[in-house]
């Protein structure tokens, strides 16, 4: 959805107005087949309305797990800047939000050139140190079922046979440990406003084995090396069940974009950034796989 009808702008304000009734809008902000988003006003307050575009169970699903997210803030505050919640319906797929000021990383999910060393700093530091709080317990779930997801890549054709049994190893090795995560930290859902950091779209929020945010990082920053390099030297300074996990996680984030992107209709920067992946996910494969020395001695 690259625009709202008149109709549909009509409608998502409505749904607003029906849960904050002097909320006045400012202009669209961003519209796809899942969500409208519309910055505005309300009682005076800067804020950002969310409005539920599908009625897919999956993003419903999503969307009631971001709402629950902001409640559990609301009772306990993370140590990286989120909205504050003004008023939500879950039911009926509307959140009002408190509008955050500062700068996205970048509006590219797929930067295509180097970020700022500085901003990159900002952003490795607060998602390191997310990883490390602890919310109220039951308040939020585990994210993945890493078991799970390996046997479905592989009878989905995406893993093979020595993938499957390397990063099933690698999981072994990576323990029990999960720690909390964003879970989609996107360059566009991470806000610099110097000198602090925020992070927007808490719908994937949960705990996860160690790194998931760095390996996200990781994927999408491949256009700024000095990034790779530097989440690298952190996830190696923890030890060798982190390095496991960080690479599982890049394993199964590789995956999922690859197949995204093979889905996706031929063009040429989808051929480009598809190249790109390939090349990432060969190198990553070479951290399960025994070189011809290893598999010849």
């Amino acid at each position: 959805m690259n625009s709202l009808t008149p109709s549909m702008w009509t409608d998502a304000v409505a749904l607003v107005r029906r849960l904050c009734p002097g909320f006045l809008p400012a202009g669209l902000l961003h519209a796809s087949d899942k969500s409208v988003l519309i910055a505005g006003t309300c009682a005076g307050e800067q804020t950002v309305a969310k409005v539920l575009a599908t009625r897919e169970a999956f993003w419903r699903e999503k969307f009631g797990r971001e709402v629950a997210a902001y409640l559990a803030f609301a009772r306990s505050a993370p140590p990286v800047r989120v909205p504050r919640l003004l008023a939500a319906d879950a039911g009926e797929g509307v959140l009002l939000l408190e509008r955050l000021s500062g700068d996205c990383l970048s509006s590219d999910r797929y930067p295509p050139t180097p970020l700022a060393r500085q901003d990159v700093g900002m952003a490795v530091d607060a998602l390191g140190t997310l990883a490390q709080w602890a919310p109220a317990p039951g308040a939020f779930a585990r994210g993945w079922d890493y078991e799970r997801r390996l046997d479905r890549y592989f009878e989905y054709g995406l893993l093979q046979e020595s993938d499957h049994e390397g990063l099933t190893h690698l999981l072994q090795e990576a323990g029990p440990t999960r720690h909390f995560a964003h879970g989609d930290p996107l360059p566009g859902n991470i806000l610099l406003d110097q000198p602090r950091v925020g992070l927007l779209d808490w719908e994937f929020a949960g705990f996860y084995l160690p790194h998931l945010d760095w390996a996200l990082l990781w994927v999408l920053l491949h256009a700024t090396p000095a990034a790779r390099t530097l989440i690298e030297e952190r996830v190696a300074a923890g030890g060798s069940a982190g390095q496991a996990a960080f690479t599982v996680n890049r394993a199964m984030l590789l995956t999922r974009e690859l197949r995204t992107h093979q889905d996706l209709p031929t063009s040429p920067w989808q051929q480009t950034r598809l190249a790109a992946l390939t090349r990432d996910w060969d190198a990553l494969r070479t951290e399960w796989r025994p070189g011809p020395a290893a598999q010849t001695s």
